[in-house]
Order: C-alpha cells, then structure tokens, then sequence
C-alpha cells in the first residue's frame, strides 16, 4: 500500500471520527426548551465511555502507524543497528548523554554514531534529520 493510499484512509478514518463526536455531543449535550438550559442526557452519556475509549484506541493505532513508516524510511539509508537505535532515540528528542545512559555506552561513541549518521543521510544537524525522519 503506497502512502497517498494509506493518507486517504487515515483521513477518511479522522473525518468519520469527527462526525461520530459531533452526533454524539448533539445527543448527549442537548438545549432544554422546557428549562432554558443545556443539560445532560445520561442514558447517551453512557456511550461516551466505550467512545472514549474507542478514541484513544484510534490514537494508538496512528502513532503505531507514524513508527511503522518511520522505520521504514530509516531502513532505506543503510544505517548499522546501532545506528538505527541512535536515530530512534534522537527522534525521541533525547540528548547525547541520555542516549548514551541507554546504550550503555560513552558519550564520544555516541557523538561519533551521530556524526555517521549524519553523513550517512546527509543532514547536517538534528533538526534536519527530525524534518526527515518526522
């Protein structure tokens, strides 16, 4: 599945989502006309938990996607497994002493796999490599 495919169907899924909340809030929030005041009906209110749920469910599944393709696209330059570790945790915003805590390894291994990667996909610093890999 190529990637205007894959965005079609992440907005086409984002817009039902969208409609799916308005309904619901149409039901569950309603106008009074009787008391002049919005009130709750609690019989709908009762669908709002397995929505919830159903949201953050969606929410998982996209971000589950982004890393997906994001490995993927990490994959295409020919990066070592540690190097492919590096960037991950680069992407995670993690500095180099953090990187190197997680490693297990010394600050200056971690400088010298930045500067292969560097080379490697031709960015020149971290926020060129986050553009490419975001």
């Amino acid at each position: 599945m190529n990637l205007k495919t894959e965005n079609k169907r992440l907005f086409l899924v984002g817009l039902t989502v969208l409609i799916v909340i308005c309904v619901l809030i149409f039901n569950v929030v309603h106008f009074s006309s009787y008391y002049g005041i919005a009130q709750i009906d609690y019989v709908n209110s009762l669908l709002l938990i397995p929505f919830i749920v159903l949201i953050f469910s969606l929410g998982m599944f996209i971000e589950q996607r982004k890393q997906k393709e994001r490995v993927a696209r990490i994959d295409t330059y020919g990066l070592t497994p540690k190097e492919k570790e590096v960037v991950q945790l680069l992407l995670a915003r993690k500095r180099n002493q953090e990187i190197a805590d997680a490693m297990f390894v010394e600050l200056s291994t971690i400088k010298t796999h930045i500067n292969k990667i560097y080379k490697k996909v031709k960015v020149k610093n971290r926020e060129e490599l986050m553009d490419m890999f975001s």
